[in-house]
């Protein structure tokens, strides 16, 4: 039932056909208690005939669900008016209105009110409305109840407490679908508007993000000259030329940055990148955050039988990967470690990334923040690698997770989905 108040035409269609189950064997039950305890002789070869038509009607419904078209409102009134009409011949044979059960009329139009709109809930009353009166002009007598059973009254009193209850427990169980379904759609939309103002946040840091960019270009271009004039200073003990080769290194990873930043800004998912080899797409990302941070001792293992497609390379990506390994460095230098352990698994739809780092851990103070506002335990942190990490990776499918390991530190996962980053197949490597 919850499903016939989710207002979804194919999960309706599929909660009628079980409650349409149901209904049949709840017919067959009363007519059998009928014949049998009340040794009533009621007309069995036309309501059998019209149970038999109803459960044909179902063995359809079964079938349908099967299939790929579409399931209209119009498709789902359709069967309210075929459960409505066999109900109808059911009570034309057994007393029309003075049938206890004539009631069962507000079950398809309940139904209908919780799944189809206004034009169908109301050709559905309006429908039962002229099957009853239809019922109140013509219709077989209800044959008298054996006198060893009490009287027609008798009877009719029991058949209307057993028709209440059964109203009754449908009437709560949509009802309670209907609230529960309202309760589903308040949650979706409360957690789409928190979506909502996260993305405007980080659209307002991209936008500051690139300003930025913008303006340190220049710093960058004076260093780098700097660096180039120290290089050529004669350094006999070669003291400093290790240390400015590194920094020099470490200014184009900047400079290169900013460009792919300002490049990309405002760029199509399919401008933002070029076709690469998944393999050689993460050795790229790795050995060029090694240069970055050479105090770190990284260990790569990628799982064999490694599927290698080529993708396209987006820049986004390769950024929210290197936010993470940035957090697990720092994280490992902060406990005064220096190795991290990055291990990658995939199948053709789906690439896994664990990052194993020797830091203090996550305490549970954190793990509800994480990913979702902007938070650091660093002095010098801004709290927003994590956040960006998530955003870009959600646009295409994947989730990051933090957990604590078994021994020191955290583990960082990312699970990125490949179906759509996929531009050729190639076998494993």
């Amino acid at each position: 039932m919850n499903s016939i108040a989710s207002m979804s035409p194919a999960k309706s269609l599929k909660a009628l056909f079980w409650l349409r189950t149901f209904t049949i064997l709840g017919q067959l039950s009363v007519i059998a208690l009928v014949e049998t305890k009340l040794a009533m002789n009621l007309p069995l070869v036309p309501m059998l005939i019209t149970i038999g038509g109803l459960a044909l009607w179902n063995v359809a419904a079964y079938w349908r669900q099967s299939q790929s078209w579409e399931t209209t409102q119009l498709e789902m009134f359709m069967n309210l008016a075929v459960d409505a009409t066999a109900l109808t011949f059911l009570l034309y044979w057994s007393g029309g209105a003075t049938n206890p059960f004539v009631s069962l009329y507000l079950i398809p139009i309940a139904i209908a009110s919780a799944a189809l709109s206004a034009r169908y809930i109301w050709s559905t009353a309006l429908m039962c409305i002229a099957y009853y009166s239809f019922l109140m002009l013509f219709y077989t007598p209800l044959p008298p109840v054996h006198g060893d059973y009490g009287s027609d009254f008798n009877a009719h009193i029991f058949g209307m407490w057993v028709n209440f209850i059964l109203s009754a427990a449908l009437m709560a169980t949509i009802v309670a679908g209907i609230s529960q379904a309202i309760h589903k759609r308040d949650k979706s939309l409360a957690k789409a508007r928190e979506e909502a103002l996260g993305n405007e946040k980080i659209v307002a840091m991209g936008t500051l993000a690139a300003g930025v960019a913008h303006e340190i270009s220049t710093p960058l271009s004076t260093m780098t000259m700097i660096a180039d004039e120290l290089l050529h200073v004669p350094d006999p003990d070669q003291v400093l030329h290790p240390d400015l080769i590194l920094m020099r290194k470490q200014i184009d990873i900047c400079k290169e940055r900013i460009k792919d930043l300002l490049n990309h800004a405002g760029h199509t998912r399919s401008e933002g990148g070029h076709a690469v080899l998944l393999r050689q797409f993460i050795e790229r990302i790795v050995d060029q955050w090694q240069v970055i941070r050479p105090e770190i001792e990284c260990t790569v293992s990628f799982g064999e039988p490694f599927q290698n497609p080529v993708i396209l390379a987006e820049q986004t990506i390769a950024q929210s990967i290197t936010n993470l390994l940035n957090n697990a460095a720092d994280a490992t230098l902060e406990k005064g470690n220096k190795h991290v352990v990055i291990n990658l698994f995939n199948t053709q739809q789906e690439l896994n990334i664990q990052i194993d780092d020797e830091g203090p851990g996550i305490t549970p103070e954190l793990a509800d923040q994480l990913g979702k506002v902007p938070f650091s335990t660093k002095e010098s942190g801004f709290g927003i690698g994590l956040v960006l990490s998530n955003a870009s990776l959600g646009r295409f499918g994947g989730e990051v997770t933090l957990t604590n390991r078994t021994e020191q530190g955290a583990r960082t996962e990312v699970k990125l989905p490949l179906k759509d980053l996929i531009i050729e197949e190639i076998e494993s490597s």
